[in-house]
This record gives C-alpha cells, sequence and structure tokens, in this order.
C-alpha cells in the first residue's frame, strides 16, 4: 500500500496509528527533494491485514476531506484522537522513543556541519571508510565511471546481429498488387502499418551517435542527421518521417522516427519474440526514452499497428490536406493518434506467425491457431508459430499507394492499381476462411 500527504508537526503520529490497523510493517520515508519542515510524505506498508474495511472506508473519507479543504484556511490535524493515541502504550512509547533517536543523530550531525564550516581546516578521515563501506552494502562497484569505448557502426551492427545472414537486410519488400494479393491469405495471420517514407535501418551507438543503413551491403552507415538521443546497442528498423500539424500557413513540419519494427533494444535482443510483443517492448522503450519538454529533439514513435481484417480503420483517418508548399493542391494524408499528420507512400502487410495460421471458428465465434502440416488445432498461441524477425522481414508485403484510388475525393485514378475497393472487397470475402 503506498499513501500520500503533505504532513508536518503531529499529524504523522495520527495518521500512522490509523494506518497500522492496515498492515503488520510501516514505513514513513520522504523524498530528498521535499522540505526538511515536514517529517515525511509517504507511508509505505506490508502485510495487509484482514478486516480493516471499516478502517480503509474511514481514511478514504478523510482524504476527501482534505481535499474539500484544499482551498480553505483549514484542515484536518487529527485522524485519531490523542486519547487513543496515549492509551495504546507500546505504540505511544515508541513513537517518542523513536523520535528521541533520530532527533540525538540529527542533532549531532548539525553540530558537525557547524564545526566544519566555521573552521574550513577540519578533515574527516573517516569520509573514505564510510563511502566503501556505503558502496560495499549497495553493490555498487568501487570505481570511476569511464566513457564507453568508440566502436564502429559496421562492427557493432555485426555484433548485434551475430548468427544472421545480413542479406536478408537487403531484401524488398514483395511489391502487393493484383497478382500478389492472393498472399495476404489467412487474412487473421496478418497486421499492416501505414508508411510515411522510406524504410531504412537505425543503430545507436549510445547518446547521440546515431547511424542509418538503407540495407544493401553497397551502402554505408551514415550519421542520422537529427537531433536525438538513444540508448547504445539499440537497433531499430524505420522510418523518418515529415510530419504536419496545421494547414495552410500555420501548418509546422517535423520530422520523427518512426519503428517499424525491433531487432535490439538496449543490449536486449528481441528479435525471436513475436512480433507483438517486439512492438509492445518498443512502445516501453519509446516511452523510457523520449524527451517531450527538448522541443528541440526530434520525436522517435512507434507505428500504428493494425489487424489486416481491420484495415478499414486506417482509411477512415486518410483526407484531403492542403500541404505546405504544394501550390495548393490538396494530397492525401494519414492523420496518426498524437493528431499529427503526413503524406503516406503505402502499407505495409507483415505475417506475424508461421509455419502456422489463423482461423476463425463460426462455431466458437473465436480465432484459432491451426498448423497445414500436421493438421493440429488450438486456442492457445503455440509457441513454435512464432514468427522472428527475419521471418516477418523477408515475407513483408508493400501496397504502394501511388495512383490507386484511396480517397473518394480523388479523381486520377489508374485501374490497373489496386484500389482501396479492391482490398477491402478482397479482405471481407477470405476474412473467414
Amino acid at each position: 500500500m503506498f499513501l500520500q500527504k503533505h504532513i508536518c508537526m503531529n499529524f504523522p503520529y495520527n495518521l500512522a496509528k490509523g494506518i497500522s490497523h492496515f498492515a503488520k510493517k510501516l514505513k514513513p520515508t520522504q523524498n530528498k527533494e521535499e522540505s526538511l519542515s515536514c517529517l515525511y510524505r509517504y507511508v509505505i506498508c506490508r502485510g495487509l491485514k484482514a478486516g480493516i474495511e471499516e478502517v480503509r472506508d474511514y481514511l478514504f473519507t478523510v482524504n476527501i476531506k482534505i481535499n474539500q479543504l484544499r482551498n480553505s484556511e483549514q484542515d484536518v490535524n487529527l485522524v485519531v484522537p490523542l486519547e487513543v493515541i496515549r492509551g495504546d502504550h507500546d505504540f505511544y512509547d515508541y513513537m517518542i522513543c523513536s523520535n528521541e533517536r533520530f532527533c540525538a543523530v540529527q542533532i549531532k550531525a548539525l553540530a558537525k556541519i557547524r564545526a566544519f564550516v566555521q573552521d574550513t581546516t577540519l578533515n574527516e578521515p573517516r569520509q573514505a571508510d564510510i563511502r566503501k563501506e556505503c558502496l560495499r552494502l549497495w553493490g555498487i562497484p568501487d570505481q570511476a565511471r569511464i566513457a564507453p569505448s568508440s566502436s564502429d557502426p559496421l562492427s557493432k551492427f555485426y555484433e548485434l546481429t551475430h548468427g544472421t545472414n545480413v542479406e536478408i537486410f537487403s531484401h524488398k519488400s514483395t511489391p502487393l498488387n493484383s497478382k500478389t494479393l492472393h498472399k495476404i491469405r489467412p487474412v487473421l495471420d496478418y497486421r499492416c502499418m501505414v508508411s510515411g517514407n522510406d524504410q531504412k535501418f537505425l543503430l545507436s551507438l549510445g547518446k547521440s551517435h546515431i547511424y542509418t543503413w538503407l540495407g544493401c551491403q553497397s551502402d554505408r552507415w551514415t550519421k542520422l542527421e537529427l537531433k536525438i538521443e538513444l540508448p547504445r546497442d539499440t537497433l531499430l528498423c524505420v522510418e523518418i518521417v515529415p510530419e504536419l500539424k496545421g494547414e495552410g500557413k500555420a501548418q509546422r513540419k517535423i520530422h520523427a522516427i518512426h519503428i517499424l519494427d525491433a531487432l535490439v533494444l538496449n543490449g536486449s535482443d528481441v528479435r525471436e519474440q513475436h512480433f507483438n510483443q517486439r512492438i509492445q517492448l518498443a512502445e516501453k522503450f519509446v516511452k523510457a526514452v523520449s524527451k517531450p519538454s527538448r522541443p528541440d529533439m526530434s520525436p522517435i514513435r512507434v507505428k500504428e499497428v493494425y489487424r489486416l481484417e481491420d484495415m478499414e480503420k486506417i482509411f477512415l483517418r486518410l483526407e484531403m490536406k492542403v500541404i505546405k508548399s504544394s501550390g495548393g493542391i490538396s494530397q492525401l494524408s494519414y492523420t496518426s493518434r498524437d493528431d499529427r499528420h503526413f503524406v503516406p507512400f503505402g502499407l505495409y502487410i507483415v505475417r506475424t506467425v508461421n509455419p502456422w495460421t489463423m482461423a476463425f471458428s463460426k462455431t466458437y465465434n473465436k480465432k484459432f491457431f491451426y498448423n497445414k502440416t500436421t493438421q493440429h488445432a488450438t486456442y492457445e498461441l503455440p509457441p513454435e508459430s512464432v514468427a522472428p524477425f527475419h521471418i516477418c522481414y523477408f515475407g513483408r508485403l508493400f501496397w504502394k499507394w501511388d495512383d490507386g484510388k484511396m480517397h473518394n475525393s480523388q479523381k486520377k485514378e489508374d485501374s490497373e492499381k489496386l484500389s482501396k475497393e479492391t482490398v477491402l472487397s478482397f479482405i471481407r470475402q477470405h476474412f473467414t476462411l
């Protein structure tokens, strides 16, 4: 249990007495940034007791009352009557003795500080020993921090992808067209993401030492020109997308990094994880490294992933917008979940299970996994069905949105290109097969 309140003077003893009915052990503590005028701000409890509903409800009522009095001259000063606290001799004596011990230590420490301030020639010979003992208790190596050894991106890439055929990184996605449309069966096996630029690989050697690579062995790793910092030993499959906000003269553009897939996150190899798990880990990674308070730094985001059977949701977020410096001509735009939009290049379609397939049971009205080779079916995800990164990447399809009709407002249409209606119709037709 974790409680918080700005508590001063004798209120802590009252609150501690009330909380003592909750748990077997209590530990009051305080953030080091907080004012020393308060005894503590937090009470951490262990060992929740049974039959504490009335006490819990009472403390919730007290909390509501404190919130109601937030902007007034009044406050809650007592939770438990003083005579009740004094009547519990063990608790009362413990609180007094505990505070007296703390005060004795503080008085001694303050007197020592005062002496050192008044006489700057004084020296504490035990300081080094105390430091070593603290490091030993905390399990911290007694050594100075050293700068990480420099490494070139190519060597680091081979180190992180050890055991993988590097030729796979040069593989180009299979174009989705009328001849390859049949490949997206079974429909339930696939996920899709909206593309906003050419795909590339991003490698971080730490901080701002970040490089990108197009995937071909003849290409070189080049220093990323965007201002961003990422943990070392991170390898991602990304796009660098020009994002827009607003329209007309007030429109603003920033370049953001969109993660399509993750291979290594801060030294943790996630290539063998399920695609969905890799995306979830990438989202946690982004949440940890993002610096929204630094507008000078380029943002990093994870692509929104849709089930293939839910592709229609993507088209609901497409609209025609006037892009700055486009001569007033409206262009197709995709609006992401953070209300920024970008010009979509097309759609990546990724198969997430292999060699198994997913199907839909009309009898039980839910999805199941089926192995065509063994003819074994199960409703639980078989571990051997997970498609690792190299399978997902090698089997990926790309539906390029050039002259195919994706929005009702688009007038120009190439009849030989796949249109929205053609693909959606195919998905609906084969969804339950």
